[in-house]
């Protein structure tokens, strides 16, 4: 049976898929300033960027920035993200401090964390099954920035984030050319159908726009967009995104 997550007032998984804006400021004044611009656009959810921060491996810092950023969100849900340099973030971390960090984010009680999968320990570590005991949902990632694996890989990657327990199932690849993103939407179709778990999949830069917009088609749940600067290539300004997206969903159900 096909499983949805249950969010404040959206469901991931169910319907158009759920537009997400990034914040990517690194500093408190930059970061509340980019929170109340993105909320004015009303998302259905808000990513905070943590890797931008300048004083992100300060605990009260980043427990002070979270509660400020809470009170301009309104009911907006949080997804509160370290996106390691390995996987195309802004800094390296250790593993032991990437745990540390997430741990200790739960504290503020985010909606829901992102968890790289493949950093070391974490299938082993019960970190998954931590921060889901304190109401957190947990997005798995594994983002590749040097090319498209194979269909089998990316479906191998997608089933272990499955079998570690992961909330949402997060894919992210970087197309070469349209064959790349055909495989990614293939892999998109077929994983929703095998995997219980609502998917996350895009296909990054020019070529993978396309990835972005038809998540509704394939079986992609949730799809980012920027308000201003963008956290990763080929991100589409959210008014754009959003008009794509429901011409789509609109000419889809008059067929």
């Amino acid at each position: 049976m096909k499983k949805t997550v249950h969010i404040k007032n959206i469901t991931i998984g169910e319907g158009l898929p759920k537009i997400c804006v990034p914040v990517i400021g690194s500093t408190r004044e930059e970061i509340l300033m980019q929170t109340e611009a993105a909320a004015a656009h009303s998302p259905d959810l808000l990513e905070w960027r943590v890797d931008f921060f300048e004083e992100c491996m300060d605990e009260e810092a980043v427990s002070s920035v979270m509660q400020d950023m809470r009170e301009k969100m309104g009911e907006i849900p949080l997804l509160f993200t370290f996106r390691t340099a390995r996987e195309g973030g802004n800094r390296s971390i250790s593993a032991k401090d990437y745990a540390d960090l997430l741990r200790s984010a739960a504290k503020q009680s985010p909606d829901l964390i992102d968890v790289e999968i493949y950093m070391d320990g974490v299938r082993d570590s019960g970190l998954i099954e931590q921060l889901q005991t304190q109401k957190i949902r947990v997005i798995a990632s594994n983002h590749h920035f040097e090319g498209t694996p194979s269909a089998e890989e990316m479906l191998s990657v997608l089933g272990d984030m499955e079998l570690a327990g992961a909330d949402i199932l997060k894919l992210a690849v970087m197309p070469q050319n349209t064959r790349d993103l055909l495989k990614l939407l293939s892999v998109t179709e077929e994983g929703s159908r095998r995997f219980a778990h609502p998917l996350i999949t895009m296909a990054m830069g020019g070529c993978g726009v396309l990835s972005r917009i038809a998540g509704e088609q394939f079986g992609s749940a949730v799809t980012f967009a920027c308000v201003g600067r963008a956290s990763a290539p080929g991100q589409i300004p959210i008014a754009k995104l959003r008009e794509m997206m429901s011409k789509l969903h609109e000419f889809g159900e008059k067929m």
